[in-house]
């Protein structure tokens, strides 16, 4: 039984459907079912219960699919580890990271990566907080950067500096706050906010949940003129005066906003995002990865 394999059936574990998976491997589906019967037949135990409609894992293949991604884990980390051998500084640095984040923290940070390691790919796997915090326990990223909380019972955890949420509102729509807009980043009372309409993300989302119990707190049902997938459409939205909207202030930062929006630090405010820097405990981290974590972390002090 060699690596492709192990992964074969993993992929179709993950599916339970031959010939989902033998396309995605560009595999015809006899080839493919061939591969994992001489699995099974090597390992003298079936591992999908083909009885069923859908297919199934057996007990055994229940086991197998824990054990095996594991195993592919360590080898994965005995490669890397491995590849400090070689002469040259190349390789290819994985960082786990929500599309949003990447917008304003990876630009700057894969320019520094690349100048001091110029034989380094760094590969960016753009994924929604939920995904992160899946893929990281397995090892799938060389760190990522996730907010908390989170399981850290098989992590470790470097803290960066907590997001600071902030209101933009059209200028069209100031007229409606009882404030005068004094200094860079005026503050306002979440209160005295309820007259405008926001423009949200979806109710998974963290910054939705977030701007929730600020409306529970300020005790008002808000009016919601418009609900994205996405922080980048919300500011867009903000810029066209379609609604306030709820932004991690080290967002604001990074934009280049027009002479329409202004924005406010939300008074009092108790609700924040601890951001953190994550890897799976015992993993091997290379000099790049190392690089990349000092940066994110020296930008902060």
């Amino acid at each position: 039984m060699n690596t492709k394999q192990i992964q074969y059936a993993l992929a179709l574990s993950e599916t339970l459907n031959f010939s989902q998976v033998a396309e995605q491997l560009g595999i015809s589906q006899p080839a493919f079912s061939k591969q994992i019967q001489n699995i099974e037949k090597e390992l003298g135990v079936k591992l999908f219960d083909r009885n069923h409609n859908p297919l199934t894992l057996t007990p055994a293949g229940e086991y197998f699919v824990r054990n095996a991604r594991e195993l592919l884990y360590k080898e994965e980390q005995l490669r890397k580890a491995l590849d400090q051998f070689k002469t040259g500084e190349s390789g290819r640095l994985t960082i786990g990271v929500t599309p949003f984040r990447s917008l304003y923290l990876m630009p700057g940070l894969i320019k520094k990566i690349r100048s001091r390691y110029p034989g380094v790919c760094v590969s960016l796997k753009e994924v929604p907080s939920h995904q992160l915090r899946k893929d990281v326990v397995e090892g799938k990223y060389d760190f990522a950067i996730i907010n908390l909380p989170l399981d850290t019972s098989m992590l470790d955890v470097i803290p960066l500096e907590p997001d600071t949420l902030v209101l933009a509102v059209h200028n069209t729509l100031v007229e409606k706050l009882p404030i005068a807009c004094d200094g860079e980043y005026p503050e306002v009372d979440f209160s005295e906010v309820k007259k405008l309409p926001f423009v949200v993300l979806s109710q998974n989302q963290e910054l939705r949940q977030l701007f929730d119990k600020l409306c529970t707190r300020a005790d008002f049902h808000p009016n919601i003129a418009a609900e994205v997938m996405g922080v980048t459409s919300a500011f867009t939205m903000a810029q066209a005066g379609v609604g306030a909207t709820l932004l991690p202030l080290q967002f604001v930062h990074n934009q280049h906003f027009d002479k329409n929006l202004s924005i406010y630090i939300v008074k009092n405010s108790i609700f924040s995002r601890q951001p953190v820097i994550v890897t799976r405990r015992g993993q091997f981290r290379s000099p790049y990865a190392d690089f990349a974590i000092h940066l994110l972390t020296a930008e902060q002090n």
